[in-house]
């Protein structure tokens, strides 16, 4: 059985996506499906996509050459390829939409608990600690890394097979009608929302713009289904108040379902004692920061709605230890690096700052900050306050890139922060040179900015010449 799946007959996609054949039909089975040309192995279903920036038709003949068994295309081919393999055309009007229609039909043959879980910040951390959980119990299925949009969802699914017992989704969008898409294709028994916040703003008009978007998961989730949320966000509660099925609420207050009832220990490890629908966890969280007090109560509302017992809850929960680039922090001989470059928004972006703010001495730290992207008309504005936001911290220095660094260096002197404190950069190597020439001992280095500004190019660069100068004495020239 391929790890990828158990695979599919032409009667099933022919049936899950409505697309009509065209060529030799026969005896077709689809080992796997693909939608990238250079993976693909013979015997696939190539889906031919089209995105911004390409289109999966032009590849049909390197599918083709290595071996497809047929193609899911919305145009027919051309006439050199038709003649040269004889191919098998599946022709629908919406390659993507015929995507998420073949996962749909293919999760749907599985009687398996699926949760789904979506929110503007936390999803992907949530989903790997409810995983943790989960695979003390169950054999899962879970989407790898960031699989959360319309074409990482559906190939997840695509690799379901008998042998899973549970499995988790994580949900993603920065349009409106995603969310509804996604939690169609995925027909979970419980759905989460974590929270609603200022991320991809270019594509909204404000918040409730956003939280109606996320709201979509209470659209499509099967009549039944429990809802978990987040009782503490506004939004979100309002959002709950909708959904006429079972419901699970998380957060600080009293009345919350899942809810911490102590902590003890360090900020960067601490043990809660919390209550999950009155069951008591006591677990030991190796993750700072009470953002990730959140996503832990939000991991054990999840799994234990899918049968979790409360000694995986405490085992699972005490294991984690993080994901890289997500407020990893990482020390080093003279200093610490908190490498939060996967990826930033405005609330995340507070929310390193307080978290460096809770676990880090004074005096000692550096910001290296990069834009915060898709915030549209907002974009000055929110760059403008991070400014503000940064320069409370009173760091030994702030240093920014990207389109929108002179505002947060605008935002930084409204806010009476010392002018030669702060520094624009472009190039990552020539960064690091500048902060080890500043490093005296002790201090705590926070990198973050969106995925697209790559931030982890810095620290790359402070690693790589940190380790030259401790082995020559010297930063590289």
């Amino acid at each position: 059985m391929d790890d990828r799946g158990m695979g599919l007959t032409l009667e099933q996609v022919l049936r899950f996506t409505g697309g009509r054949p065209v060529g030799p039909v026969g005896e077709r089975f689809f080992r796997r499906v693909s939608t990238d040309s250079r993976d693909l192995e013979p015997g696939d279903l190539f889906v031919a996509l089209k995105g911004e920036k390409f289109d999966g038709y032009d590849f049909c003949g390197e599918a083709l050459r290595k071996g497809a068994q047929g193609l899911i295309v919305d145009r027919p081919l051309s006439e050199d390829l038709v003649r040269a393999f004889r191919p098998l055309e599946i022709r629908v009007p919406d390659t993507l939409r015929a995507l998420g229609d073949l996962a749909a039909g293919w999760r749907r043959r599985f009687p398996v608990p699926v949760a789904a879980l979506t929110g503007s910040n936390g999803k992907t951390t949530t989903k790997e600690m409810a995983v943790a959980i989960l695979r003390l119990s169950f054999r899962c299925l879970w989407s790898p890394g960031n699989f959360n949009n319309r074409v990482g969802l559906p190939l997840t699914l695509l690799r379901l097979g008998p042998e899973h017992e549970r499995v988790v989704l994580e949900m993603g969008m920065n349009q409106p009608g995603e969310i509804r898409e996604l939690t169609r294709i995925a027909w979970p028994q419980t759905g989460v929302l974590l929270n609603v916040g200022p991320a991809h703003l270019e594509k909204f008009a404000d918040l409730d713009g956003i939280a109606a978007a996320k709201g979509e998961i209470l659209e499509s989730m099967p009549e039944g289904a429990l809802f978990v949320y987040n009782q503490d966000d506004p939004r979100v509660a309002s959002l709950a108040r909708r959904w006429p099925g079972p419901k699970r609420s998380f957060g600080f207050g009293a009345d919350c379902d899942v809810r911490p009832l102590e902590e003890s220990g360090t900020a960067q490890s601490r043990k809660i004692r919390f209550s999950v629908q009155g069951l008591l966890v006591e677990a030991h969280l190796r993750l700072p920061g009470r953002h990730n007090v959140y996503n832990a109560l939000a991991a054990a509302a999840l799994a234990q709605s899918l049968g979790a017992p409360a000694e995986a809850i405490e085992e699972g929960l005490s294991r984690f230890e993080g994901m890289a680039g997500r407020f990893s922090v990482e020390p080093g001989e003279r200093f610490t690096i908190v490498n939060d470059t996967y990826n930033a928004n405005p609330k995340s972006m507070e929310c390193a700052l307080d978290t460096l703010d809770e676990i880090s001495p004074p005096g000692g730290r550096i910001l290296v900050l990069g834009d915060m992207l898709e915030l549209g008309a907002q974009s000055e504005q929110a760059h403008f306050e991070l400014g503000r936001r940064a320069a409370r911290f009173r760091p030994a220095a702030l240093f920014v890139t990207g389109a929108f660094a002179q505002k947060v260096k605008e935002g930084a002197l409204a806010e009476g922060y010392d002018e030669e404190k702060i520094e624009l950069f472009e190039d990552p190597s020539q960064l690091a040179r500048e902060i080890l020439g500043r490093i005296q001992g002790g201090e705590w280095i926070l990198i973050k900015g969106s995925r697209g500004m790559a931030m982890e190019r810095v620290v790359r660069a402070l690693k790589e010449n940190a380790a030259l100068a401790g082995s020559k004495g010297e930063t590289r020239p």
